[in-house]
């Protein structure tokens, strides 16, 4: 198992490049503000510290062609042909991230867009060849949906896009991803889950180029052109702002292993419910009647007590056969009352 979490700190972020070492190796940024450690209670999924991502105009590394904010693992975290992995991470994106952006040598065309790049990705190395290609995977924060890319090696383009499910800003979304790792596309596949729903089942297809390996980045990519407060459109207005166009991103919780169970224990077997015990339910106020019990269900059938009229148990109170009684009396009082009168007379 392989952790790349930030519970450490500043120090999981560099330095950690032996084999064997946990946290993360190197740092590719140009201004400290590009990669921070968080405290609880700014956005953390667990634990007490996460890492921002944060990328704007200008913020090229060194002789790369993009702009950039991003770590990478050390050397066991590079996977060979026919490797297979489980990963475990978590994004959140915040509310006012922007999924896209107007595309800058596109601009007569409003419906060309340029994504506002890559959160994870799997990035390839010919140790000490030549390389050639984009990233051959990553997943991306789009503006309505979180998106996966599976790149044509020639073209450095999508050769396939697929919308995982829906981005919702200011929320943890959190991944599970199990690879097969092949440039075949009979054996290599993908799997992922995003908040415990699988949203990829069995992706058969390439996932990494032939004699190349895969690792493991997190961190922002973009295109170098977003944010260049210099671009206007023909009106004169700025494309990008004049801020720079910052984009942000939040990540948590990576781990990696050889099984699921290894990134995504089982939940813990529920608690059986505890046994109802009886409850007595008091009566109303003024009311004789003995309280009422209630049995549990594993208690055999029992006679409870019935109340007839309002408040009396049945056979005691006012019952209708005292007033039939009364009524049967009535004629005889009055039989005994007439001879008295007769006899006074």
């Amino acid at each position: 198992i392989w952790r790349g979490g930030f519970e450490e700190g500043a120090s999981s972020l560099t330095g950690n490049c032996n084999f064997g070492d946990n946290g993360w190796c190197n740092a590719q940024v140009i201004r400290p503000q590009q990669i921070q450690i968080t405290n609880d209670p700014d956005p953390v999924f667990e634990g007490h510290h996460a890492v921002r991502f944060e990328v704007k105009y200008g913020d090229v590394y060194r002789t790369y062609s993009d702009e950039r904010s991003i770590l990478s693992p050390p050397t066991q975290m590079w996977e060979d042909e026919g490797n297979e992995r489980w990963y475990r991470w978590q994004v959140l994106w915040p509310q006012d991230y922007v999924g896209s952006y107007p595309k800058w040598d596109e601009l007569g065309t409003p419906a060309s867009r340029s994504p506002a790049g890559s959160i994870v990705e799997w990035h390839h190395s010919a140790s000490g060849g030549v390389e050639s290609g984009s990233a051959p995977l990553y997943i991306r924060g789009g503006d309505k949906f979180i998106e996966m890319c599976l790149v044509d090696q020639k073209t450095s383009a999508c050769r396939e896009t697929i919308n995982l499910t829906e981005l919702l800003r200011g929320h943890w979304h959190d991944f599970v991803m199990h690879a097969k790792w092949s440039s075949d596309p009979s054996i290599g596949y993908l799997e992922m889950w995003i908040d415990g729903v699988n949203v990829l089942p069995k992706h058969m297809g390439s996932n990494k180029y032939p004699n190349m390996q895969n690792y493991m980045l997190i961190g922002l990519y973009r295109n170098l052109h977003i944010g260049d407060p210099n671009l206007l459109y023909p009106d004169g207005t700025h494309v990008y702002g004049t801020d720079g166009a910052p984009g942000v991103a939040y990540v948590d919780g990576v781990i990696a292993g050889k099984t699921k169970e290894s990134v995504w224990p089982a939940d813990p077997t529920p608690a059986p419910a505890p046994t109802p015990q009886p409850t007595t339910q008091a009566p109303p106020a003024g009311d004789p009647t003995p309280p009422t019990t209630t049995p549990a269900p594993s208690t055999p059938a029992t006679t409870t007590t019935t109340t007839a009229g309002i408040g009396f148990p049945q056979g005691g109170g006012c019952s209708s056969t005292g007033f039939q009684s009364m009524w049967l009396a009535l004629p005889l009082l009055g039989l005994f009352a007439l001879r008295r009168r007769r006899l006074a007379a």
